[in-house]
């Protein structure tokens, strides 16, 4: 879904690692390597997120830090995006709907990190 709207794959992996969850944060060489981009091609896209006000940044020592922008009017709607698109709404239906009353759950593996992966 999210492919045929947005072209850029490393741009999409960004969107899936920061608006699948609102403390997912990162540094540059963390995210390539969890990627497998060139630092480059995610500086880049982290530029143009930045930009467009959809994550926030800030020096932590020598490294940049970056993380979702919860105060931006369509936080909401990208998470929502997200969700859908990695199958998260369908995916809680269904557990809740065989589980019954459920006091917690936990996401864990690939969707835990924000990637989708398939799995």
């Amino acid at each position: 879904m999210l492919d045929s709207l947005i072209t850029s794959k490393t741009r999409i992996k960004l969107l899936l690692k920061f608006f699948s969850h609102q403390a997912n944060a990162s540094y540059l060489r963390s995210l390539a390597e969890e990627f497998e981009e060139s630092t480059n091609s995610v500086r880049i896209e982290l530029g143009k997120l930045y930009e467009a006000g959809l994550i926030v940044s800030h020096q932590k020592g020598q490294k940049v830090l970056y993380r979702p922008n919860i105060q931006n009017p369509i936080y909401g709607e990208l998470c929502g995006i997200v969700s859908k698109h990695m199958g998260f709404d369908q995916l809680i239906e269904r557990v809740l709907g065989k589980v019954g009353d459920l006091n917690s759950a936990y996401v864990v593996g690939d969707y835990a990190k924000g990637l989708d992966k398939g799995t």
